[in-house]
């Protein structure tokens, strides 16, 4: 196959960079098609009872999404202050542009009676008679009443493109507050104005990393083959071949997230491996006087054969992402397997054809380029060396590293919360710093669904006994601080009872009606849905987790009771929603995910070796670099004292996809010097490490040059995604220069 592929190169190199170009033309029409998504649900397929319970409140109630405003000055309760807060809020109510977007207002100046009508002096007295009254003001007003909330609640039932347009707008109108108001100082936070500096910068990421990708790979290719066309020619390749991916994420309908910032630095760092591999063959076959055609037909069938193996375990990889339980990592190991793919098919056919047209006319001479002498081949020397006189010291020593690396794994942690992809200085979370410090820790909301006849006096009791149940569960320690509910609301209006008919409950529910409908809506749907709220005071995804599983025992055992009206279940699991349950979901997902995918690579690693190289040993000790290289990688972890996330997981399947390449690389140019070319083990050993050491630590620094790019990030899970990917790939690199040669030249030893 290879070869019929080089020989179409050498023969039509115009149809096939014609066809290329019809390709990207069709390509860059899907990238248009792309849309950006920020939404935490996304995390989590579908079909997750966190995810469902909330997407079902959301359709259905508008969901609890909130919005909060900081008002900050010398003294809030002073009456122009409380008139002017009063004032903004009476805009955001009126505003026609807030109509669909803002569900209600609530801050300190609701509960003051005739407002507009008293003196500044009975203003302020009755302001502070309310914050001696009623403790709930705490949530209003700061202790030291130079701070001030506004709760906005969102309807986060609408589109996303409309919560972006509604939540931009509120932005300019908290800054034209703050322009009015002199004195006073007003900034916006909350998970929608998170999302929002989230997408700011994964915009800014997009604009920096990528061409700093693209500066590193071209100081790299300079430095390695001194030559402008062997810059370009490579860039071409892995420019068509990102476009290619980008486009196929357009066409399949997959949205642009945070996860997705590393993707095409990645690409880039993976991809031109393949061509600096390709050039340096060419340039060794060139140099010992073959033409253009036969050089490049030679470097595909030589060096191509290994290509395709690095391409296959790459992709296998990333392919491993596919039985995860999370769909952007699942989207990620597609698109990221998809571009291999293609940079793939493009420098095995275009880059030759490329090559082919460059060099004909200068097909008598011998060509100039490829990799030169100097201090990496010293130091190549000095490691052909070191493995023939010390192969085992080698192996002993990288045994000892990996049982303590694998002692590390045990105290391993894991996280996952949203603002952890924004760093402290972003606008929505210094302000949300700010409202933590003035008013603690910003409580998050857990809800349960609860589906049946809602209005029955056995319902309502149920409710209110499982919201007890739950306040009082010795697990709880300040945990979850309050719950509300249709039945605590109607025990409230009732002065502490409920009624114990269904018709005296109607008659409740109707007053309720006419006089708090805003807040009825909240835990009313319909006639038969209703939702309870739990507010989580939790400053660790931990911390939510241990919430939400407190929770979700109470529903399982109340659901369970045979005298329980209600249903809270959806399909079996307790229908519990929420920020918190969907952290907790991923939290939980986060080990088994990147237990599987690293097995099931290793796996079929190890399995495609032993079947190219025809030897169940030669496969594993082929995939042994990069299984030692995972392994590290928790003892670096643990070093660094850094959890494993949602971006970090991906490092081991991703290291064993790039890593396994330099190993293949190695692992065939050393049966082909032994048992092709009939060389010694040790000659073929020397003969390996000296050409194939140059290109796979060339191909090395441009993908670890990559990867210290992706640091520059702002979002602190990409920058330590691309720091950790380095660090293990450069153990890869090590393993295959150092470990792998002194394990075959141990297995060479043991054949013979």
């Amino acid at each position: 196959m290879i070869e019929k592929v080089a020989k179409a190169s050498e023969k039509r190199p115009y149809t096939v960079i014609a066809l290329c170009g019809l390709i990207t033309l069709f390509m860059v029409y899907g990238a248009t098609q792309i849309t950006i998504s920020s939404e935490l649900e996304k995390f989590l397929p579908e079909e997750y009872a966190s995810v469902r319970v909330t997407n079902e409140l959301e359709n259905v109630a508008g969901g609890s999404t909130n919005e909060i405003i900081l008002i900050e000055g010398d003294n809030v309760t002073k009456a122009s202050t409380v008139r002017a807060i009063a004032e903004f809020e009476d805009t955001l109510r009126r505003n026609q542009e807030f109509q669909t977007y803002i569900k209600y207002v609530r801050s300190f100046p609701d509960y003051i009676e005739n407002l507009w009508s008293l003196s500044d002096a009975e203003l302020e007295k009755s302001v502070q008679s309310l914050l001696f009254r009623y403790e709930e003001m705490s949530d209003f007003v700061s202790e030291n009443q130079n701070s001030a909330l506004i709760n906005v609640q969102v309807n986060s039932q609408l589109p996303e493109s409309d919560l972006k347009r509604g939540t931009k707008a509120l932005h300019l109108h908290t800054e034209g507050f703050d322009e009015n108001h002199p004195t006073l100082e007003a900034k916006n936070t909350g998970m929608l104005s998170m999302r929002l500096d989230t997408e700011a910068m994964m915009n800014r990421d997009n604009r920096i990393l990528i061409p700093a990708a693209i500066v590193a790979i071209i100081v790299i290719l300079f430095l390695v083959f001194r030559r402008l066309s062997d810059i370009g020619l490579p860039f071409l390749v892995l420019g068509l071949g990102s476009v290619w991916m980008i486009g196929t994420m357009g066409f399949v309908g997959i949205p642009f997230t945070m996860v997705f910032v590393a993707l095409v630095p990645i690409i880039l760092g993976i991809g031109i491996d393949y061509t600096i591999h390709i050039l340096n063959r060419y340039y060794e076959e060139s140099k010992k006087g073959l033409t253009a055609k036969k050089s490049a037909v030679r470097s595909v069938n030589t060096v191509g054969v290994a290509i395709s193996l690095t391409a296959i375990t790459t992709i296998i990889g990333f392919g491993s992402f596919g039985i995860s339980d999370l769909p952007p990592i699942q989207n990620f190991g597609f698109l990221a397997g998809s571009g291999v793919f293609f940079i793939f098919v493009l420098t095995t056919t275009l880059l030759p054809s490329l090559l082919i047209l460059r060099d004909r006319e200068g097909e008598k001479k011998k060509q100039k380029g490829g990799l030169e002498k100097g201090q990496v081949i010293k130091i190549l020397s000095k490691i052909e060396k070191g493995v023939q006189h010390h192969k085992r010291p080698v192996l002993i020593g990288a045994g000892i590293i990996t049982v303590l690396s694998m002692i590390s794994a045990a105290g391993l942690t894991t996280t996952m919360n949203f603002d952890t992809f924004l760093t402290k200085d972003a606008d929505s979370v210094a302000t949300m710093e700010k409202v933590e410090d003035q008013f603690g820790k910003q409580t998050m909301t857990n809800f349960v669904l609860a589906e049946g006849e809602i209005k029955s006096p056995e319902s309502l009791w149920h409710i209110y006994s499982l919201e007890n149940s739950i306040k009082s569960d010795p697990r709880n320690e300040d945990l979850i601080t309050d719950t509300k509910s249709l039945a605590e609301l109607i025990w409230r209006s009732t002065g502490g009872n409920i009624p114990s008919t269904k018709a005296e409950i109607e008659v409740v529910v109707k007053k309720l009606e006419n006089e708090q409908p805003e807040l009825l809506n909240m835990f009313l749907i319909g006639d038969n849905k209703s939702v309870i709220y739990f507010s989580i005071n939790s400053e660790t995804d931990k911390k939510m987790k241990e919430a939400t599983d407190i929770i979700r025992s109470h529903v399982e055992n109340y659901a369970n009771r045979p005298s329980m009206p209600l249903n809270l279940t959806i399909d079996g699991e307790p229908a519990v929603g929420g920020s918190p349950a969907i952290i907790s979901d991923i939290l939980g997902s986060i080990l088994p995910n990147m237990r599987n995918s690293i097995l099931l690579a290793i796996i079929l690693v190890a399995a495609v070796l032993a079947l190219v190289f025809k030897s169940a040993l030669l496969g594993l000790i082929g995939a042994s670099p990069v299984i030692l290289a995972f392994l590290w990688e928790f003892g670096v972890l643990k070093a660094l004292g850094w959890p494993l996330d949602v971006m970090n997981m991906m490092v081991s399947a991703l290291a064993i996809g790039i890593g396994v390449d330099f190993a293949i690389h190695v692992t065939h140019r050393f049966q082909e010097e032994w048992k092709v070319n009939g060389k010694s083990p040790e000659e073929s050993i020397s003969i390996t490490i000296r050409n194939v050491g140059k290109a796979i630590t060339a191909a090395a620094a441009t993908t670890i040059g990559v990867f210290v790019v992706l640091s520059l990030s702002r979002m602190p899970p990409v920058a330590r995604l691309g720091e950790l990917s380095a660090i293990v790939i450069f153990f890869s690199l090590l393993g295959a220069l150092i470990v792998l040669p002194s394990a075959l030249l141990a297995y060479a030893k043991l054949n013979e």
